[in-house]
């Protein structure tokens, strides 16, 4: 059986996540307009907004495991699509556990890497490896499968 992509959901996530930060508005302010720029299955729709709902109510912990594997920087000076890609695939990491690590790592790298900046990809992978050290969800000599 063929696996399902979540990444037009994660890509939704973040987009929603950054109307909302850009514009300091609320998930029904910012809604409307990203889902007209990018209609979605309700199956995407529904994990999107799991993601986004689990941003929101873990946002302050999050930022506090990005600011802790980012010692010589500071969250306030990253991109923000970085700051969202890491909040939305530490949430997977952390509360959605039938994806697998893998799978969240890849996707956070290559979603950072085509929306945000040209470092980005390099930047969430090296944020993320730390957060699965720091959280013991990896041992510290683990070697990467090609």
């Amino acid at each position: 059986m063929a696996q399902v992509s979540f990444r037009p959901a994660r890509v939704f996530a973040m987009q929603l996540l950054y109307a909302m930060e850009i514009s300091g508005g609320t998930v029904a302010d910012a809604l409307p307009g990203v889902l007209e720029a990018q209609p979605l299955q309700d199956n995407m729709k529904k994990y999107g907004m799991k993601l986004v709902d689990l941003v929101l109510a873990h946002k302050a912990e999050l930022d506090s495991e990005i600011e802790a594997c980012s010692a010589h920087w500071g969250i306030e000076r990253m991109a923000t699509l970085d700051r969202i890609v890491l909040r939305i695939a530490m949430v997977e990491l952390l509360y959605v556990p039938e994806i697998p690590m893998k799978v969240v790592i890849s996707e956070a790298v290559q979603i950072a890497a085509k929306f945000s900046t040209d470092s980005s990809g390099t930047f969430v992978n090296g944020l993320l490896a730390g957060f699965l050290q720091k959280r013991g969800m990896v041992a510290n000599n683990t070697k990467k499968d090609a």
